[in-house]
């Protein structure tokens, strides 16, 4: 069961990263490719958190010209930051 339930959340999760800005699409499509497979639980919880921030927000964060304030996300931000 837990399995299945975890298969659900990143198929989710896959679908929600698609986002409307094309240089959101391309950095979370790199990602899911490169790293999505290896988080852990609790980062896929984050995950789902940090696709909570709409498009513009996102992108700034993602691109670096603004700063993530919940430290819980640092992490995956980076690892988008990354791509």
């Amino acid at each position: 069961m837990q399995a299945e339930a975890d298969a659900l959340l990143k198929g989710r999760l896959r679908w929600r990263s698609r986002r409307g800005l094309l240089e959101l699409d391309i950095a979370f499509q790199r990602f899911i490719e490169r790293d999505f497979d290896a988080l852990a639980p609790a980062e896929l919880e984050a995950l789902s958190r940090l696709l909570d921030y709409d498009d513009p927000e996102l992108w700034a964060i993602v691109s670096g010209r603004e700063e993530c304030e919940e430290e819980d996300l640092l992490g995956l931000v980076e690892l988008l930051r990354k791509v």
